[in-house]
């Protein structure tokens, strides 16, 4: 990598083994390593006084609990949920170790995943983006080529994309749906219309259908426009797959 001065030989990867044992490899001998099914290497720790920011976030496709240090970390594990394509997934279960200009150096990525067949490292871009995070990305870069690793850097939502996707993520579990209620409400968006007269024409009660309606939304198989406030009266259409 331009201006990185470390190469793969010197960046090596700590991590625990499935019988909970830490291992060191250098980061050339990891590829094979499936690090999305492996323990966090330490559980995270909360600020003093802030307990409630160290959380599990529920994978509902694997049905994985991820331990989370942050609010950002956590936001970023609803994005990855969503995405049909991530398969299991890990919470910092590696850290790359590297020296640079006499100093000891270190990268914990909050996710690996395994996406689309192929092995995800994932970071939360900071608030701040700092030399230090730059340095970090650069050397991460450098493991990834190493060891065929995929990288993605996520950016926690905000604002009304954050509302929205904490009220479908409530609503991710289909283990509540009774058999065919899916497809009654599916079939009320032929073409657009609000939530609320969806629900009302496929007779569900108020609450369970629009509960069920932010599932569907949540799985795809509805759609809505995400940029406004999702409410009852927001207007959503069945995706192309659900449409006979």
């Amino acid at each position: 990598m331009p201006g990185t001065l470390v190469s793969a030989g010197d960046i090596t990867v700590c991590y625990l083994d499935r019988f909970g044992r830490r291992r060191e490899l250098v980061v050339t001998e990891a590829a094979e390593v499936p690090f999305e099914e492996l323990a966090p290497l330490d559980r995270p720790i909360p600020y003093p006084g802030r307990k409630s920011f160290v959380t599990n976030a529920w994978a509902s496709a694997t049905g994985q609990a991820l331990a989370c240090g942050s609010l950002r970390q956590q936001h970023c594990a609803m994005l990855l949920d969503r995405d049909p394509a991530v398969g299991l997934r890990s919470a910092g279960p590696m850290e790359l170790c590297w020296s640079f200009q006499g100093r000891r150096h270190s990268l914990r990525p909050a996710f690996v995943a395994s996406w689309a067949g192929r092995r995800e490292v994932i970071c939360v871009q900071p608030e701040e983006l700092t030399d230090q995070w730059r340095h970090g990305q650069e050397v991460l870069a450098v493991a990834a080529a190493a060891a065929c690793w995929q990288i993605r850097v996520q950016v926690p939502p905000e604002g009304v994309e954050l509302d929205n996707l904490k009220l479908l993520y409530a609503a991710r579990s289909p283990r509540w749906l009774t058999a065919g209620q899916d497809q009654v409400l599916s079939g009320q968006f032929t073409s657009p219309r609000t939530i609320r007269s969806g629900v009302r024409a496929a007779a569900l009660p108020p609450l369970l259908g629009l509960d069920l309606a932010y599932h569907l939304i949540w799985t795809r198989r509805l759609r809505t426009d995400m940029s406004i406030p999702l409410t009852p009266s927001s207007t959503a259409w069945a995706s192309a797959g659900e449409i006979a």
